[in-house]
C-alpha cells in the first residue's frame, strides 16, 4: 500500500499528509477519501487554462517518463493510468485473488479509485482531454513488465536475488499474463474512450500519430522514438515549449538490473509464442515487416537482445 500511495502522490499531486494517514483509516473511509480527492482534482483540472492530459497506456512503454515530463508545465493537469474499464479491473482483481497475490490487490486500491474518478468526471461526461498513449515491441514489453512485477508474481521480496535466473526463465510463461499488452487497445482503450486506433493506418516510419476524435486529442508514440522527437510531439500537443524527457522506470537502472541483463542474454522463446505476439494485430499495426523480422531473430536466439 505505501508504495502505491507514494506513486499516486507524485503523479496526481495527492496530498502527502493524506497519503501518510490513509493506512490508519477504516477501509470505507480510505476509499471515500481517495475518491473525493481524485474527483476534486479532476474537476479543478477541467476549469484550468488547458484541458487535462491523460497518459493512458500499458505498463513499461515509457509512460512514466512522459508523465514526469508534462507535470512541470504550468497550468497543465496530468493523470497517469493503465486501466480505467471497470470490467477489466474486476477481472484483474479476480485473477489476483485466485493466484493469492494479496500484495498486488492492496496496491490496486488507489489506482482503482483514480480510474473511478476519471470515469465519472472526465469520460462519462465526455469532457475535453488530451490523451497520450505509447506502444512497444510486445515481447520486450512483456519481459520488462515481468521483471517489474517479479516480487508480486513470486510472492517474495527481492525475488531477483532469491531465485536463480534458470527458474525465472523456466516459469516466465506460467507466472505472467502475456496477451494483455497486445489486446490493450481493443479491451481497454477502445472500450473506455470509444476510439479504435486500428481504423487508421499508423505511419510506422514516423513512429507517432495524432488522432482527433470527439472530445479527445490523441497522441500515439512508439516507445523507441527518439526522445527529442517525443518532446516535440508533446510540445505540439500541449502548446508549450521546453518539455524535457528523462528516463524513468528503466530496467537497466533497477535493483534487479543484473538478473534482468542475464535473463535477456539467456532467454530463448518458443517460436509459437514469438509468432503469437509479433504476428498479432497490435504488432503488425505499429511495426514494419522488417522490424518484426529483426525482433523474431532476437527472441529466437539469432541475435542478442538489447539491455533496456
Amino acid at each position: 500500500m505505501p508504495g502505491a500511495l507514494q506513486k499516486l502522490s507524485r503523479l496526481t499531486r495527492y496530498p502527502a499528509a493524506a497519503a501518510v494517514a490513509l493506512p490508519f483509516l477504516p477501509k470505507p473511509a480510505r476509499k471515500a477519501l481517495r475518491r473525493f480527492h481524485f474527483r476534486r482534482s479532476i474537476r479543478r483540472s477541467l476549469g484550468g487554462p488547458a484541458p487535462p492530459v491523460l497518459v493512458y497506456a500499458t505498463p513499461k512503454v515509457a509512460s512514466t517518463a512522459v508523465t514526469h515530463a508534462l507535470m512541470p508545465v504550468v497550468g497543465q493537469a496530468v493523470f497517469h493510468v493503465h486501466m480505467i474499464a471497470p470490467e477489466n479491473i474486476r477481472a484483474l482483481r479476480e485473477a489476483m485473488r485466485r493466484r493469492g497475490l494479496t500484495r498486488a490487490r492492496h496496491d490496486m486500491n488507489g489506482l482503482e479509485d483514480l480510474a473511478h474518478a476519471l470515469r465519472e468526471e472526465l469520460i462519462k461526461p465526455r469532457r475535453r482531454a488530451r490523451v497520450v498513449s505509447l506502444v512497444r515491441e510486445p515481447v520486450a514489453r512483456n519481459i520488462s513488465f515481468y521483471f517489474q512485477t517479479l516480487d508480486v508474481l513470486w510472492k517474495t521480496e527481492r525475488a531477483h536475488e532469491r531465485f536463480p535466473v534458470e527458474r525465472l526463465l523456466a516459469e516466465f510463461h506460467d507466472r505472467f499474463v502475456h496477451e494483455r499488452g497486445i489486446d490493450w487497445f481493443d479491451d481497454e482503450f477502445k472500450r473506455v474512450l470509444g476510439v479504435d486506433v486500428y481504423e487508421r493506418p499508423f505511419p510506422r516510419e514516423l513512429g507517432y500519430q495524432r488522432i482527433d476524435s470527439g472530445p479527445y486529442e490523441i497522441l500515439l508514440m512508439r516507445h523507441d522514438l527518439d526522445d527529442r522527437l517525443k518532446e516535440k510531439c508533446l510540445e505540439e500537443l500541449v502548446g508549450v515549449s521546453g518539455v524535457r524527457l528523462t528516463q524513468r522506470n528503466v530496467g537497466a537502472e533497477k535493483v534487479y538490473r543484473e538478473a534482468y541483463g542475464e535473463f535477456l542474454a539467456r532467454v530463448r522463446l518458443p517460436e509459437d509464442y514469438v509468432e503469437r505476439l509479433l504476428g498479432s494485430k497490435y504488432a503488425r499495426h505499429f511495426f514494419t515487416t522488417e522490424e518484426l523480422e529483426r525482433a523474431r531473430d532476437r527472441w529466437l536466439g539469432r541475435r542478442a537482445p538489447a539491455f533496456r
